[in-house]
C-alpha cells in the first residue's frame, strides 16, 4: 500500500513491524526503563544548560533554518586572529607542533584554519583544541609522515577499503535545507581490525569537508540500528569512533539515532556524556520500526531511506562491494579549486586554470629531466593542487546536465598531467614554427609578374623556373664554400632575380593575394633551396 509521505510499504511488513515494536516496549525490564530515563534526562539537562537564545538557535540548526553563511562574513578575520593566539598557548609538545615544523604553510593555510572555525561555529578556543586533537588522531591513524598530507584513497590499505565497502557509512544525499545526510548502518560494521574502520571513517569525513558548501551548511547524521541493523559487535569501538568524530572539524547540524530496542540506549548514553551540550541539544532519538523511524526523519526534511532488510539495503548500496565499488563515490559536488575531467570536453573551473598554469611553468623542466625527475615534477604538481584545496574529479555520468563526480585514481591523474606536459611541448613547437614562417613583407596590388618567384610547392611561374635553373647551375659553387661564405651565393641569386624585374612573393594565408617578402627572407628561402637540391641529388646518386 501507499503510506503517507509517499512511502511504498507492504501492509504485512508494516503490521509485523508494529507488532515487534509493541512487543519490545511491553517486555522492558526495570533496568531498561532506567537506561531510557537516564538518556532522556541527559537530553533535558543539555537543554537546561543553554540560554533561551541558544535553545532557539539549536532548534533552528536542527531544522535547517539558520544562516551560518551570513554569520561568517562578520567574524572570520577576528576569529582567525584569536585562533592563532590560542594555538600559541596550547601547542607545545603536541602533534600540531610537529606538523608545524614539518610544513608551516600546510598548518597555517587560511582555508585549513577556516575549516576548523566553521566546524566549531567560529569559536576560536574550541577550534584550537580540535586542531590539536585532529593532528593527534591523524598521527595515530596514519603516522607522522602523513601529518601534513591530505589523506587520499591511495592512503587506505586493502583492509581499510574492505571496511568501507561494507557500506556501513553511506551518503544518503541532502535534506530539504541542502545539507549532506550520511547514514551509519551499525549492523553492516565489519573490519579486520578496529583501526581499519577508524582510518576509513577519517577519510570519509575529510573527503566531505573538501566541499566548502558542506563546511558552511554542515552535515546531518543518521545512526541506524533498527531491527536487523542492530550493531552485532556489541558496541566494540564505539568510544573510539566517537573520538574520531570529535577530532574532525565537521559542523554537525543534527544527529538522528534510530533504533527498535531501547536497550540500545546504553550506547547512546555513552556518546551523549562526552558530547558538548550544544551538540547534545541537536540530537534526536527515534525508537520504533523502520516505518515509524522514517516518518520521524521525514519531519526533519530527510527523504525516504530505501530499507526494509539487509538484502535490500545491500542491493541499494551496490552489491557486495556496498560502498558503490569505490569509496571515491562519496564526493557530492566539486568546489572551485577542483580539477574537473568532464566527458569529451574541457573544463573552465578555476582549479583547471590553476593546473594549466602549473604545467606551463614546469613543462620545460619536465621535458629536460630523467624519467625519475619527471615523476617528481608530476607529483609536485599533484601536491600543489591538493595544497590549494583541490581534488582531481572525473564525471562518471553520461548526462552533462547532472554530472556525477568521483575522485580519479592517482596513477590516472599522473598520466594525464604527464600528457599535458608533452602537449605543451608540441604546442610550443607549433607556435615556434608559425612564428618562423610568419609572412614578413608587404601586400602587392595587382597580379604577379612573369619573372616573379612565388614560394610554395603548388606555385610554378617563369620566374620560379629561372630560380631553379640558377640553383642547379651554382649548387657546386655553393657547396664548395665555407659556411660563412655560402650566403654570398644566395645574395647573388637574389640580385639576379631582381635584376630581371622579378620579386619574391608569398601567398596570403587566406589566398586573398600575395605579399612581397624581404630580401633577408628571400635569401633564407634560397639557401634552403640549395640544401634541398644537394639532398635530392645525393639520394638520386650518379646517373
Amino acid at each position: 500500500m501507499r503510506g503517507c509521505f509517499g512511502f511504498s510499504v507492504r501492509e504485512e511488513d508494516s503490521y509485523h513491524d508494529l507488532l515487534k515494536q509493541q512487543h519490545s516496549l511491553n517486555s522492558l525490564t526495570r533496568e531498561d526503563e532506567e537506561k531510557k530515563k537516564e538518556v532522556d534526562d541527559l537530553l533535558s539537562e543539555a537543554f537546561n544548560e543553554l540560554t533561551f537564545e541558544e535553545r532557539q538557535r539549536q532548534q533552528e540548526v536542527l531544522h535547517g533554518v539558520d544562516d551560518n553563511i551570513a554569520v561568517e562574513a562578520t567574524c572570520i578575520n577576528s576569529a582567525l586572529q584569536e585562533l592563532d593566539n590560542h594555538l600559541l598557548r596550547i601547542k607545545r609538545g603536541s602533534a600540531y607542533e610537529i606538523a608545524e615544523r614539518m610544513d608551516p604553510e600546510y598548518v597555517s593555510a587560511r582555508a585549513f584554519r577556516v575549516m576548523f572555525l566553521r566546524g566549531n561555529e567560529y569559536n576560536a578556543k574550541k577550534s584550537a583544541s580540535q586542531m590539536l586533537r585532529f593532528f593527534e588522531m591523524k598521527q595515530k591513524l596514519f603516522g607522522v609522515e602523513k601529518l601534513v598530507k591530505d589523506i587520499t584513497l591511495e592512503d587506505l590499505d586493502e583492509d581499510d577499503r574492505a571496511s568501507l565497502n561494507t557500506g556501513w557509512l553511506h551518503l544518503h544525499g541532502k535534506d530539504r535545507s541542502g545539507r549532506v545526510v550520511y547514514i551509519q548502518f551499525s549492523g553492516l560494521r565489519a573490519f579486520k581490525d578496529l583501526r581499519n574502520e577508524l582510518r576509513g571513517k577519517f577519510y570519509f569525513f575529510m573527503s566531505l569537508l573538501r566541499s566548502e558548501e558542506t563546511q558552511l551548511k554542515g552535515v546531518v547524521g543518521v545512526m541506524y540500528s533498527v531491527h536487523e541493523f542492530k550493531d552485532k559487535t556489541n558496541g566494540m569501538g564505539y568510544f573510539e569512533n566517537v573520538q574520531v568524530s570529535l577530532a574532525i572539524p565537521v559542523y554537525t547540524a543534527g544527529v538522528h539515532t534510530c533504533c527498535s530496542d531501547v536497550r540500545e540506549y546504553a550506547l547512546f548514553n555513552l556518546a551523549l556524556k562526552i558530547m558538548p551540550a550544544k551538540l547534545v541539544a541537536r540530537n534526536r532519538i527515534h525508537c520504533g520500526s523502520h516505518l515509524e523511524c522514517q516518518y520521524r526523519l521525514c519531519s526533519f526534511g530527510i527523504s525516504r531511506l530505501r530499507i526494509n532488510t539487509i538484502e535490500n539495503v545491500t542491493s541499494y548500496l551496490g552489491g557486495d562491494n556496498g560502498y558503490c565499488k569505490s569509496t571515491s563515490s562519496m564526493i557530492i559536488e566539486p568546489n572551485a579549486n577542483d580539477v574537473l575531467y568532464p566527458a569529451n570536453r574541457t573544463s573552465n573551473n578555476p582549479g583547471n586554470h590553476y593546473l594549466r598554469t602549473l604545467v606551463v611553468e614546469l613543462w620545460q623542466v619536465y621535458e629536460s629531466g630523467s624519467n625519475e625527475s619527471k615523476r617528481v615534477i608530476v607529483d609536485g604538481i599533484v601536491d600543489k593542487v591538493h595544497s590549494n584545496g583541490g581534488r582531481f574529479l572525473r564525471n562518471t555520468s553520461t548526462s552533462a546536465v547532472q554530472p556525477s563526480w568521483v575522485e580519479s585514481p592517482i596513477e590516472e591523474v599522473r598520466t594525464k598531467i604527464a600528457q599535458m606536459c608533452r602537449n605543451q611541448k608540441r604546442a610550443w613547437k607549433r607556435a615556434s614554427s608559425l612564428q618562423k614562417n610568419a609572412i614578413d613583407g608587404t601586400p602587392i596590388t595587382g597580379d604577379p609578374r612573369p619573372n616573379d618567384v612565388i614560394f610554395g610547392k603548388a606555385q610554378s611561374t617563369r620566374g620560379k623556373q629561372f630560380l631553379q635553373h640558377l640553383i642547379k647551375e651554382r649548387s657546386e659553387e655553393y657547396d664548395a664554400l665555407d659556411r660563412g661564405m655560402k650566403a654570398t651565393v644566395a645574395v647573388a641569386v637574389v640580385e639576379t632575380i631582381k635584376g630581371r624585374g622579378g620579386r619574391f612573393l608569398q601567398p596570403a594565408p587566406d589566398s586573398s593575394g600575395f605579399f612581397e617578402v624581404s630580401d633577408d627572407k628571400a635569401r633564407e628561402r634560397i639557401s634552403k633551396s640549395f640544401r634541398n637540391y644537394r639532398r635530392t641529388a645525393r639520394n638520386k646518386g650518379p646517373m
